[in-house]
């Protein structure tokens, strides 16, 4: 990836909300990404491409995707199959893994199977968040203290499906206990 390319992606590649996303990776340089909702993985490609720009070694970067795949439906909003992911995320040469679950069911069994190592970077792009409940301990489990977490904030009626927002794992563990309501501070971005 170029210089000019990272300064678009930064700066002003649309939708904006992920530009907040892609200024991490840009300061904290993770190497191990979960990406729960990938939709139509333009987020996820430019993602990589910062990866592998902001990290010396390609095997140190890792990448899993949770997603329904072929098992969306029109809440979940358009996206791609599980194959068509796989030859796109084949060609970047690093380790992937991708999960065709239900996000809680899919998070507890990269935990308890041990699957993934700790993550660096979480980023939520689900239609619900009602999900969390199940699985809070297992990500709890899956992440450490200095881990990136992006919320994206259902946006209905606009051309992004999410706006995201870094947020806390005391936000992650609002939004689980209060059956996915967001706290004050994430509902004015709403």
């Amino acid at each position: 990836m170029k210089f000019f390319q990272t300064i678009y992606l930064t700066h002003f590649s649309k939708p904006e909300s992920h530009r907040g996303i892609y200024r991490y990776i840009r300061s904290e340089h993770p190497r191990k990404v979960l990406e729960i909702g990938i939709q139509r993985a333009e987020r996820t490609l430019n993602t990589i491409q910062l990866l592998l720009k902001y990290c010396d070694e390609k095997p140190a970067v890792s990448y899993c995707c949770i997603d329904p795949f072929e098992a969306r439906t029109s809440v979940d909003g358009p996206g791609l199959s599980l194959r068509k992911t796989h030859r796109l995320l084949s060609k970047f040469g690093i380790p992937t893994r991708l999960v065709p679950l239900p996000p809680a069911d899919a998070v507890r069994q990269l935990h308890l199977n041990r699957l993934i190592e700790k993550v660096d970077l979480v980023v939520i792009a689900t239609p619900e968040a009602d999900w969390l409940s199940g699985c809070l301990t297992s990500l709890h489990e899956l992440t450490h203290k200095s881990t990136g977490i992006f919320f994206g904030i259902p946006t209905p009626n606009t051309d992004e499906m999410h706006t995201f927002e870094k947020i806390s794992f005391s936000d992650l563990e609002y939004l689980a206990t209060h059956t996915g309501q967001l706290p004050g501070h994430l509902r004015r971005v709403a």
